[in-house]
């Protein structure tokens, strides 16, 4: 690690000084030559003077004009700095050259400078490339014409970029040299507590919790190393709660209300709530496999090896048949989880969903039921004013007939909405309780007055017999608890053939907890046993057809009961096919009603 961090160091400050030292190079020897090439064409254009041309124009008036321009262009070297390495030629138009400073003169190059003289252009003249610099001027007097070429072949200016290159190269041999003394210094400085911070690390990795690394540095590093000091005492920490946290998930685990049962890789039982145990019905002190768990639960399709291939397996609504004949519906979940490095386990969670799956079983049939309810009177009405609307003809009185049915089946509509919404009140504390006193023993008489002509027009014998003195106060909400005796005394009327007995009765009751015990009995046509636990239900019917013929929305005893126990009090049926129905009703004298708007 140590030599691997200083190559790292070595290999950043050596490739810095590099960029830096070649971008200042370059930088460098880009001016240099810039300069180099304005200076030369600053001084051309500085040194060919009107004077200067005007005097190389009037050569062409002596015998040897060539020899006169150059004796002109030698009296004016200083303003063009001619030396062995700046030369100028006397070139005819045709490039050959006629006269010369150099010591030896061939052939020049036909460079664009020169081309453009040729062309007989001397305003164009450019500096470009880096072997040689040249400057060509078109001469042109009354006797001929040629042209001036200036050659600088920039050996001084290669010379001094060879200076300034030794330089850079010397300067970053230096700054290399520093660079690896510093770097050397650096990872010493930054490696040593790193390798303390690893021989830590080992230590505590070994289970020595309460090893410490001596902190003297207050830099990142410093800072590093007491993190890891902290990290340590937190290890130390947590490690001293481990035992005692698997003791509390050890009893979560088994007060778990899903079943919950964990088996190794090779189906050996790692652990199983008495949950699973109750759910299965099968002893707590046993010791189950994987195979043997999913046959008591009856899934033995499910193995091991498909469970490996399928990660996880989840079956929704599974009914598990109990010995005591009772059954379950549950979701059932196998999983696949890591219990340790390397190993893999199985994971069964059995979910009872029973009151959920049952409450909506019966929020489905509600709904069904609402559906019916509205949609026969729907029926009605529409079959109804079809035939209005349709038969211009149609007699009055069986206008009036058709009428009368939309009227009737509009009021059993808004009955049905009515006692839906009291239900909804009902069941949602909303109800507006209008809470009195009055005597029980004067609402029943009354009741039994009201629906006594009703009685009497199916042939009924209605009866009241009460031993609770007239002057027997109760605290309730006087309307509802008369509509509860009005529904039960009007189904008993409904409900019971034509010459049928029906008797009220009211005492004092003997139960604990409750001051009143009224009955209503009939010797009708009685509610079926298997029928009983469902009476109560919103719109449950025990004969639809016979339902349909006496009227009602269902509701009534849904109604009745919620009414009941909003007033703490108690309601029942006992009922025999063919017999006979007696509900009874017990009430406390002073009831505590919770009214919330």
């Amino acid at each position: 690690m140590f030599r691997s961090l200083t190559v790292k160091l070595a290999l950043i400050f050596i490739v810095f000084i590099i960029a830096v030292m070649a971008v200042v190079g370059v930088f460098l020897l880009d001016r240099v030559s810039s300069f180099y090439a304005d200076d030369f064409l600053e001084q051309m254009d500085e040194g060919f003077t009107d004077r200067l041309v005007n005097s190389l124009s009037e050569c062409f008036d002596t015998a040897d004009p060539a020899q006169a321009q150059k004796d002109v262009m030698t009296a004016y070297s200083g303003s063009f700095s001619f030396d062995s390495y700046r030369s100028f030629y006397i070139l005819d138009m045709s490039g050959n050259i006629l006269e010369s400073s150099a010591d030896t003169a061939g052939s020049v190059v036909k460079t664009a400078n020169l081309l453009s003289a040729m062309n007989r252009k001397s305003e164009e003249n450019r500096v470009s490339g880096t072997e040689y610099f040249d400057y060509a001027m078109y001469i042109k007097g009354e006797g001929g014409e040629s042209i001036i070429y200036i050659y600088d072949d920039l050996t001084r200016m290669k010379s001094l970029i060879w200076v300034l290159f030794s330089i850079i190269f010397q300067a970053l041999l230096i700054g290399l040299a520093i660079a690896l003394f510093l770097c050397f210094f650096m990872t010493r400085a930054i490696t040593s507590p790193i390798r303390k911070l690893t021989a830590g690390a080992k230590t505590i990795a070994s289970g020595e919790y309460d090893y410490r690394i001596e902190n003297r540095s207050h830099d990142e590093i410093g800072e590093l190393t007491e993190n890891f000091n902290q990290m340590a005492r937190k290890i130390e920490h947590s490690m001293a709660q481990v035992s005692g946290e698997r003791e509390k998930l050890e009893t979560i685990f088994s007060r778990l209300e899903d079943g919950v049962a964990a088996f190794d890789e090779n189906g050996r039982m790692l652990h199983i709530n008495d949950s699973a145990c109750d759910m299965l019905g099968i002893p707590t002190d046993k010791e189950y496999d994987f195979d043997d768990f999913t046959k008591a639960l009856g899934m033995p399709e499910i193995t091991s090896a498909i469970l490996v291939t399928e990660a996880t397996i989840n079956i929704p609504e599974y009914t598990i048949k109990k010995k005591a004949g009772t059954e379950l519906i549950t979701d059932v979940s196998f999983n696949v989880f890591n219990y340790d490095i390397g190993k893999t386990g199985y994971l069964i969670v059995i979910q009872d969903i029973t009151d959920r799956a049952l409450l909506e079983k019966s929020r489905r049939e509600f709904i069904a039921n609402v559906s019916h309810e509205l949609r026969t009177p729907l029926t009605s009405i529409k079959g109804a004013t079809e035939l209005i609307i349709e038969d211009d003809q149609l007699p009055e009185p069986m206008r009036k007939r058709f009428l009368s049915i939309v009227m009737n089946e509009a009021d059993r509509m808004t009955r049905i909405v009515k006692d839906l919404l009291v239900l909804s009140r009902l069941e949602n504390r909303r109800m507006s309780w209008k809470m009195s006193r009055f005597s029980i023993h004067s609402a029943l008489s009354q009741i039994c007055d009201a629906l006594n002509s009703e009685a009497q027009d199916h042939g009924h014998t209605l009866t009241f017999d009460s031993t609770i003195p007239e002057g027997e106060i109760i605290a309730a909400d006087k309307e509802r608890i008369e509509q509860v005796f009005t529904n039960l005394i009007g189904n008993s009327i409904k409900y019971t053939p034509n010459g049928g007995k029906i008797k009220v009765t009211a005492s004092m009751a003997q139960e604990e907890k409750y001051s009143y015990k009224i009955t209503v009995a009939d010797n009708g046509i009685g509610i079926p046993e298997e029928n009983l636990p469902r009476i109560f239900e919103r719109f449950y019917r025990v004969d639809k057809a016979r339902n349909s013929d006496v009227g009602g929305t269902g509701l009534g005893l849904s109604i009745s009961k919620e009414i009941v126990d909003a007033h703490h009090g108690d309601i029942s049926i006992t009922s025999r096919k063919g017999e006979g129905t007696t509900v009874t009703v017990l009430l406390p004298s002073h009831t505590a009603v919770c009214e919330e708007d």
